[in-house]
């Protein structure tokens, strides 16, 4: 299965459970398109993201929402919460380091490790 970029921000959207403001539809389309490629080049040789299929556009999906989180912190200041009297308000539940993590975990098998490993000893 060959994917495309819109494969992989029509799963975040999904995986979102709605539909993002029309002034971030760019900012998460772009991320998309990063999260593939930075997928693409940290994966193994031999290992093709086409073979890998749906588990890559997955992990795509995550990791661009990891972006699109971080972005979107970035852009409201970093302010996730706020509390005012008795009210208490969280503008977000899940980690954007944990959604990378999970999706570098989803790919670990593919993934170029990128430090020192045993290929092989010879006895």
């Amino acid at each position: 299965m060959s994917y495309t970029d819109m494969d992989i921000e029509m799963k975040a959207l999904s995986m979102l459970g709605e539909s993002v403001p029309d002034e971030d539809a760019d900012m998460l389309r772009a991320v998309c398109s990063a999260a593939a490629a930075e997928l693409e080049s940290r994966l193994r040789r031999g290992a093709s993201s086409d073979e890998i299929g749906e588990t890559f556009v997955t992990a795509a999906a995550m990791l661009a929402i990891s972006m699109y989180m971080e972005l979107g912190s970035a852009h409201s200041g970093g302010v996730s919460g706020f509390t005012a009297g008795k009210l208490s308000v969280q503008l977000g539940g899940a980690s954007a380091a944990a959604l990378k993590k999970s999706a570098e975990t989803l790919l670990g098998a593919y993934l170029d490790s990128g430090g020192f490993e045993f290929v092989g000893v010879q006895g």
